[in-house]
Order: structure tokens, then sequence, then C-alpha cells
């Protein structure tokens, strides 16, 4: 019976008080973690593994790019975190 009630007070009326979370939001949220974690790994392993790594080869240029954008990325992501910072305080 205590499990019962436990599962009819998930689906209960909220208070104003407790935090919504949005089914959706945690969804898309998910998605995206998942493509930012697959993107930095395509591009570090097309720094370091693409025709033989940095600075080897013909893909010198391209390994060259991978690694400012993966420079840049990272940069945005700090700025973004920092911003966020500042907002909570």
């Amino acid at each position: 019976m205590r499990l019962w009630r436990s599962w009819v007070e998930l689906f209960e009326e909220e208070t104003p008080e407790t935090p919504r979370f949005d089914p959706v939001h945690l969804a898309v949220v998910l998605v995206a973690c998942q493509a930012a974690v697959g993107i930095v790994f395509w591009l570090l392993w097309t720094a370091m593994v693409y025709e033989g790594g940095f600075g080897t080869g013909e893909g010198k240029l391209g390994n060259f790019l991978a690694l400012a954008l993966i420079a840049a990325v990272v940069e945005a992501l700090r700025r973004a975190d920092r911003r966020h910072g500042r907002g909570k305080k």
C-alpha cells in the first residue's frame, strides 16, 4: 500500500514551490549533449588520427582546422559557463 501511495503522489497536483520538469526540455538537453559529444569526438579523431594525425602528410590543413575548431568550441563553452555562473549569483 505504501508503494501505491508513493506512485499516486507522483501524479498529484504540484504546489507552486515545487520545481517543474518539462520532459521535452530534458529530452532536448540529452540529445544536444549526445550530439556535442559526438562532434567533439569526431573532431578529435580527425585531428589526431586522420592521415597520420597532427602535422603529417596531406591531411595537415584538415587536422589544423579541426584543432582550431575544437579550440573555438572549448572557448565558447568556457565563456558560456562563466556567463551562466555570473547570472546565478
